[in-house]
């Protein structure tokens, strides 16, 4: 057994869990079963310190508290319900990372090698740079396909793709900066690619598969989704969620890729996406983020000290899943916010996570 199943076998053996022991069929089970913070050895008086933050930052509009499999605690705020779906902005691309592992885990995709313009042959061009040819699915997992990052000047590259008449085409034409491979430059549009590339390997719309073989096992389901001008989803931005539903992901890669007794995603593809894919020098830090490197369209890093697995959205949409504390907490805040204040929304999120939620979850 790991260190963190381990740790987590422990935790278990001295608290009541909760989705862990099923009192009805799954289906008919509500997403989450309901405890007290105390019955899940958590502080009851930091963790409502957390909500009392959230209502006060006056921007937030949801944060869920997961422990052990078990609903601690939960608030909503403008306006918001546990009923109300949210755009979870780039949070879609760690879901995206999830529907990948599995469209490879059932054949559709044979190889992460496998090269991205085979499947677009019609987007191929005369005077083609030739290291086009060379960028590949793991390439667009990994944010190296080469191409500009989308927050340079303000997202003004972001805004290039998005306002193009045929988004695939338009990021296919991109100039490649780097080689394919060489460095990480956080752009959207790549894993927009990789949306595309899940419709024509499967044949079905990407949501359409993703019902049947994530969200469906998940027992939550996508309540909108962007399309492009053709069409298709929106690779890597614009699901919607509530936040119990987010909670679900983190819960799902805490627990291997299992979920009431079913393998969902692969186990081996859970460890791979949990894996760096960056070098980056620590100490770094995004606020109380600490340490993060970036993995298969997650990020990895720490918050008070504690490893987490993090799905990452703009505004202040997070996952965050701690292994060794068996915690999950997700958050929705206003996404359509220029970059100043979609900063201020996160180190603020990132605050509440830090300085309450995780302290609450040491005892």
């Amino acid at each position: 057994m790991s260190n963190r199943g381990l740790i987590v076998g422990l935790l278990l053996m001295v608290t009541v869990g909760c989705s862990d022991k099923p009192t009805e069929p799954a289906a008919k089970r509500p997403l989450w079963d309901p405890s007290t913070p105390e019955a899940q050895r958590m502080n009851a008086l930091r963790l409502d310190s957390a909500f009392i933050q959230a209502g006060a930052a006056g921007f937030i509009d949801g944060l869920v508290v997961i422990r052990n499999g078990c609903l601690v605690g939960e608030g909503y705020y403008n306006g918001f319900t546990s009923a109300t779906p949210h755009n979870v902005m780039s949070v879609s691309k760690s879901f995206l990372s999830a529907i990948t592992g599995v469209a490879l885990d059932r054949g559709h995709i044979e190889s992460l090698e496998e090269r991205v313009l085979d499947y677009f042959p019609e987007y191929v061009y005369p005077q083609m740079d030739p290291a086009k040819y060379d960028i590949t699915i793991r390439h667009l997992l990994t944010m190296r396909m080469g191409i500009r990052g989308e927050d340079a000047d303000d997202y003004a590259e972001y805004w290039r793709l998005y306002n193009s008449p045929d988004w695939i085409k338009a990021t296919i034409e991109t100039p490649l900066q780097y080689l394919p491979g060489a460095r990480m430059t956080y752009n959207t549009f790549q894993t927009h690619l990789l949306s595309g590339i899940i419709t024509r390997a499967t044949r079905r719309s990407t949501p359409a598969f993703a019902t049947d073989y994530l969200f469906r096992p998940m027992r939550i389901g996508v309540d909108d989704w962007e399309r492009d001008p053709q069409g298709g989803y929106f690779g890597g931005n614009s699901m919607y969620f509530t936040p119990q539903e987010m909670a679900m992901l983190g819960w799902l890669y805490l627990n291997d890729g299992r979920l009431d007794g079913a393998q969902i995603v692969p186990a081996d593809w859970v460890a791979l996406t949990l894996s760096p894919s960056t070098n980056l020098t620590h100490p770094n830090e995004w606020g109380e983020f600490k340490n993060y490197n970036y993995a298969y369209l997650w990020w990895l890093g720490e918050f008070g000290g504690h490893a987490v697995y993090l799905a990452y959205g703009y505004g202040g949409q997070f996952v965050a899943a701690f292994p060794d504390l068996n915690l999950v907490v997700a958050s929705t805040a206003p996404g359509e916010v220029d970059p100043a204040t979609s900063t201020v929304q996160e180190m603020a999120i990132f605050e509440i996570i830090a300085h309450y939620i995780v302290p609450a979850a040491e005892g």
